[in-house]
């Protein structure tokens, strides 16, 4: 490691302190790039993150009086002196930045400022680069030195830590946010209020929620079959009568429809994409998200005209999601299965559904004679949509079920709950698993109104005859591995999920299990589940860790396969549920 002069050393640990005492991200940044300017005698200094997604550096905090003109600008990774530094890991000096036919004179154009001299050097946290600071024009008539680089780079590992911790921070808080935003539209929607002053209330919320001063909701006339303006926040009234969008256009609203997918950009005009010109914008940001029910696209919600500093994140789009879901339950019916919970008991309520969902998952597995049974349901939230059971059938049978409801969190647990209620009180009413899952879908479609639905694969073995009964709807593939004869055994069924449309037919099959058998059934969170190079665990994946286990009972091989995820992931963060289910014939 390169030698750093004591004084220097002393003045990071001073910044430090500093730096490290503030959880806000936006004063971190303003701090560190202070503080890199003084440092090393120069006017002043830049930061750039690296978005996870895209890997593209974002100005977060520019030296200029213009520096909101730089906020939209993105630096393709590898490109430029930021992009470079980002890439390698190692700092660049560049002291004749005009000669350099890496820097990029776009940034000089946009803040008026004459870049003559400039260091960059990444921030590190975990040995990833998260960004790159960019300290321009040195005080000093030599420019800048090595000197200046290796206290920068020293610097700039402290930063790195001050900076993960703000991100980690803002993470908690953008959730907390999330939740809050949730219930207030869960709230506002088990309310009497008419739809278009229900709408009228969420355009409210969200203009708030995205700090954007342009949102409206639109919806498809069921009549001309083109899009109309519900309701608006930062359109004139007298305007919003005459706009009707046709689903076959360019327009970014018809497009999210017509495709029933986002459509979002920090620059909507180099994205090629068309906006109504009746409307002026001062922003190229936009966001658009259909409005689902049941699946089919209904409407859309349109967020634009972010204020200064603002810029839509992935986060934002997620959160946008979940909510145009909510949106789509309301046109659908104001009544849904989300309590109304006031703010200040929010963290008191997540806590007892979580209790209540783990009371309702079973975690004493009875042991039997010739059967090893275990499963376990590892949440990517607070409270998860998967779910499990096991049934005592007579004479002697044993019944199982492993599900998956649509969406995350609050909603699709409480989902989870219905479905699985449904499914037992059935499993006794029937003991033929096609007939079964026929009365348990016919019931969900009647009484939802969230537009939401569930897969499982369920089954009965007959402990006598060792013959296992088993359908699935619209699950995941499911399978049973015969270590005698090395064979992957696929256990498919005809049928769609459960709680999308009535008098849907689903199919039995049935299979004779052999000693040694091993069924191992799961939720698309395992074979899903991403490692931080964005590769999937896969199926294939999966059958290597049944094969190593096998031998063992249900509980080993359940554990061993959620162990194998985790560490596939390596520290990546579980974005959905996983659940596995095990039956070991002996």
């Amino acid at each position: 490691m390169p030698s750093v002069d004591p004084a220097g050393l002393q003045a990071i640990l001073e910044i430090n302190r500093k730096i490290n005492s503030i959880n806000d991200l936006r004063s971190v940044l303003l701090d560190i790039s202070n503080s890199a300017a003084q440092l090393i005698d120069a006017e002043g200094a830049s930061i750039l993150l690296v978005d996870k997604e895209t890997g593209n550096l974002h100005f977060e905090v520019a030296f200029s009086e213009n520096a909101e003109a730089l906020y939209d600008v993105v630096v393709p990774k590898n490109k430029g002196i930021a992009g470079s530094v980002a890439q390698t890991g190692e700092a660049i000096i560049v002291n004749d930045t005009q000669n350099d036919q890496r820097f990029y004179r776009g940034v000089d154009n946009e803040t008026q400022i004459v870049t003559r001299s400039l260091i960059a050097v990444p921030l590190v946290r975990h040995e990833e680069v998260i960004g790159v600071m960019e300290v321009i024009n040195s005080n000093k008539p030599v420019g800048f030195t090595n000197d200046d680089r290796d206290l920068l780079n020293e610097f700039g590992v402290q930063a790195g830590i001050a900076i993960s911790n703000a991100l980690l921070y803002k993470g908690i808080q953008e959730k907390a946010d999330e939740l809050e935003y949730l219930f207030e539209i869960s709230n506002l929607t088990n309310q009497t209020y008419e739809r278009k002053d229900l709408f009228a209330k969420i355009i409210e919320l969200l203009s708030s929620a995205f700090d954007s001063g342009r949102v409206s909701i639109m919806l498809v006339d069921e009549q001309t079959g083109k899009l109309y303006v519900e309701s608006a926040i930062g359109i004139d009234e007298n305007l919003m009568s005459k706009i009707n969008v046709d689903l076959n256009t360019d327009r970014i609203s018809s497009m999210a429809v017509s495709m029933g997918k986002i459509i979002f950009s920090n620059d909507i005009e180099r994205s090629g994409y068309g906006r109504n010109k009746k409307l002026r914008y001062d922003n190229p940001a936009f966001i658009s998200v259909p409005i689902k029910t049941k699946n089919i696209p209904i409407g859309v919600i349109n967020i634009s005209e972010p204020k200064k500093g603002i810029r839509y994140t992935g986060s934002m789009i997620k959160t946008l999601q979940t909510i145009a879901n909510q949106v789509g339950s309301a046109y659908e019916s104001n009544k849904n299965y989300i309590e109304r919970i006031e703010h200040e008991k929010l963290t008191k309520e997540l806590d007892i559904m979580r209790m209540l969902q783990n009371s309702l998952l079973m975690s004493n597995f009875k042991a039997y004679k010739n059967i090893s049974i275990y499963a376990r349901m590892k949440s990517a939230e607070i409270v998860g949509g998967d779910f499990y059971d096991f049934y005592e059938l007579p004479p002697n049978k044993l019944g199982f079920v492993i599900g998956d409801v649509s969406g995350k969190g609050l909603p699709a647990s409480l989902f989870m709950a219905i479905s699985r209620s449904v499914i037992k009180a059935y499993s006794y009413y029937t003991q033929d698993p096609h007939e079964l899952l026929e009365y348990a879908n016919n019931m969900l479609v009647e009484d939802s109104h969230v537009g939401m639905f569930a897969t499982l694969f369920y089954g009965i073995i007959d402990m006598d005859t060792m013959e296992m009964i088993y359908s699935n709807a619209g699950h995941n593939q499911q399978y049973l591995y015969r270590p005698g004869e090395n064979q992957f055994i696929l256990l498919g069924t005809r049928g769609i999920p459960l709680g999308i449309s009535m008098s849907e037919s689903y199919e039995t099959r049935k299979i004779q299990l052999k000693s040694g058998d091993v069924m191992f059934t799961f939720t698309d969170g395992v074979t899903e589940a991403v490692n931080d190079a964005g590769q999937e665990f896969e199926l294939d994946r999966l059958k290597h860790v049944v094969k190593q286990y096998a031998s063992t009972n249900s509980a080993t091989l359940v554990n061993s396969i959620i162990r194998s995820v985790d560490e596939w992931a390596n520290g990546v963060a579980q974005w959905d549920d996983m659940t596995v289910l095990s039956i070991r014939i002996a």
